[in-house]
């Protein structure tokens, strides 16, 4: 049997892989495919972090946090930039301590507020007066 993985994987899974009786068959990336693959790999991993249990929750954050240092480097940043901006960002925007979620905005068309959450209908998308989504109905997620 054979099958699909088209995933990055850890530089010592194969030899693991191999020693369970398994052939496997992957590649060297170039330069620009790594980092796609890093940016890819992250969104697995943060996926698995949003479905961890409490007992799991540690190592899907260490894959996640490996990831993250694996793509600054691959990006030519260094770990220290990235703090420093992390730094800089919580300096004119705070942390989440305060647990602050966000429902919804509402503004005037035509001020700069509001004409960010235009720009990104896909992520923001608005709603009625009544606080429905404006969104036709086709294009709801369905629960079957």
């Amino acid at each position: 049997m054979r099958f699909r993985v088209e995933k990055l994987i850890r530089d010592g899974l194969p030899q693991m892989m191999r020693e369970q009786g398994l052939t496997v068959f992957c590649h060297r990336l170039g330069d620009a495919e790594f980092l796609a693959a890093l940016k890819a790999k992250l969104l697995e991993e943060a996926e698995e972090v949003a479905v961890a249990t409490a007992d799991d929750l540690l190592e899907e954050l260490a894959d996640v946090s490996e990831v993250l240092m694996a793509l600054t480097a691959a990006a030519g940043l260094s770990p220290e930039a990235v703090e420093a901006a992390r730094l800089a960002k919580r300096a004119q925007r705070g942390g989440f301590e305060g647990r602050v979620y966000s429902c919804a905005v509402a503004g005037e068309n035509g001020t700069p507020g509001i004409a960010y959450y235009l720009a990104r209908p896909d992520q923001y998308p608005p709603l009625t007066e009544d606080g429905a989504s404006s969104d036709p109905p086709a294009s709801k997620p369905s629960n079957s």
